[in-house]
C-alpha cells in the first residue's frame, strides 16, 4: 500500500525531525502539481480554521527547490502564505532573493516560527514573542536539527517587521552627514587604533536631535567622553544612545516618542567639531546603525 507524502511525513514528524529532502516536495507551485495542489488544500483549511477560532488540522511540512529567482514576497504570493511565515520557518534574519537551487521549507499554514536558540538580532527579538499557545516542533532545516515553538496565525510585530526589512529606527537628525561610521577606526582625539560603538552625524551646533523609536529615558547626564548625551530603552532590549549633545531636552525616566526632540547637536566631550555620536545597542551590545537607519549622507 503507497503511503501518501504528508501521512509520511506525519509518522516521521510524530518519531523526530527527518532530513531535508525527506519533506514532500512541491514541484511546480502551479495546479498541475498534486503536492502543490494538497498543501494549498491544507492551507485553506488552515485559514478556515482560524477564521473561526479552532487550531485546525496538524501542521505538515514541505519541501521546495527553486527552480528560478525569487524575490521573498513574490513566492509568498505564489505560496498563499505570509512572508514573515517562509522567513522564520527558513531562519532569515532579513528580507533577500531566493536563487535557483535553493531549498525551502514550506508549511501548510501559516504562523511565525521561534527558534529554541536564537543565532541573529531578529530571532534574538523574536524570543520576546513568547506566550502561551506555541506548538513545540523538532523540525530538520538547512542549519540542522532545530526546535521551534510554532504561534499560528501570527504576524510580525512593529519592531520585527521593521527589523527585517532593514529599518528598525528612524534618522536622529532632520539632516546630517556621516563622518565616521561603525567599527575599528584611528580615534580623531588620540590618534590610536580603538572600536567605534556608533555612527558620528555631523551637523550645526543647535540642530534637533530626535528620538530614534518611541521608549523610555534610562540615562541623561554628562560623561567625560560622551559629553552631554541620552539613552533611551526601546521594546525588544535595544537601546539607542545619543552624545555630544548641547543641550538635553529630557530627564531620566521620561516615556518618549518616535520623533520627539530630545536634545540639540553640540561638540561637548571629546570631540572635534558639532556632531551627533549616535549608537544603536541590543541586550547591551553595539550593533551598526546604519543597518537599521534609512540610508545616510556621506
Amino acid at each position: 500500500m503507497r503511503i501518501a507524502p504528508a501521512f509520511a511525513f506525519f509518522i516521521a514528524f510524530c518519531l523526530g525531525s527527518i532530513p531535508v529532502s525527506a519533506y514532500p516536495a512541491l514541484t511546480s507551485l502551479g495546479p498541475d502539481d498534486a503536492i502543490y495542489r494538497q498543501q494549498q488544500e491544507q492551507l485553506e483549511a488552515s485559514y478556515s480554521a482560524l477564521a473561526g477560532g479552532s487550531p485546525g488540522p496538524s501542521l505538515v511540512i514541505y519541501s521546495y527547490e527553486a527552480k528560478s529567482s525569487f524575490d521573498l514576497f513574490s513566492l509568498a504570493a505564489r505560496l498563499n502564505l505570509p512572508y514573515e511565515t517562509i522567513a522564520t520557518l527558513n531562519r532569515f534574519d532579513r528580507s533577500r532573493s531566493i536563487v535557483p537551487g535553493e531549498r525551502l521549507l514550506v508549511p501548510s499554514a501559516p504562523g511565525i516560527f521561534v527558534p529554541e536558540k536564537g543565532e541573529s538580532d531578529l530571532e534574538s527579538l523574536l524570543s520576546y514573542h513568547d506566550k502561551p499557545g506555541g506548538e513545540s516542533l523538532l523540525l530538520a532545516t538547512r542549519k540542522g536539527s532545530d526546535r521551534f515553538l510554532f504561534y499560528r496565525g501570527d504576524r510580525f510585530s512593529a519592531e520585527e517587521r521593521a527589523l527585517f526589512l532593514g529599518l528598525l529606527f528612524r534618522f536622529p537628525l532632520a539632516a546630517g552627514t556621516l563622518t565616521s561610521g561603525f567599527g575599528a577606526r584611528k580615534s580623531p582625539i588620540t590618534g590610536k587604533s580603538a572600536v567605534h560603538q556608533g555612527i558620528d552625524l555631523a551637523a550645526r551646533t543647535g540642530t534637533e536631535v530626535y528620538a530614534a523609536r518611541d521608549g523610555t529615558v534610562t540615562a541623561s547626564g554628562l560623561d567625560p567622553i560622551l559629553g552631554e548625551y541620552v539613552i533611551i530603552n526601546h521594546q525588544g532590549d535595544f537601546q539607542t544612545v545619543y552624545g555630544h549633545l548641547s543641550l538635553r531636552l529630557v530627564r531620566l525616566n521620561d516615556r518618549v516618542e518616535s520623533g520627539m526632540m530630545i536634545g540639540r547637536v553640540g561638540s561637548t566631550g571629546q570631540s572635534t567639531g558639532p556632531h551627533l555620536h549616535f549608537e544603536v545597542r541590543i541586550h547591551g551590545e553595539a550593533r551598526d546603525p546604519e543597518a537599521l537607519i534609512p540610508k545616510v549622507k556621506r
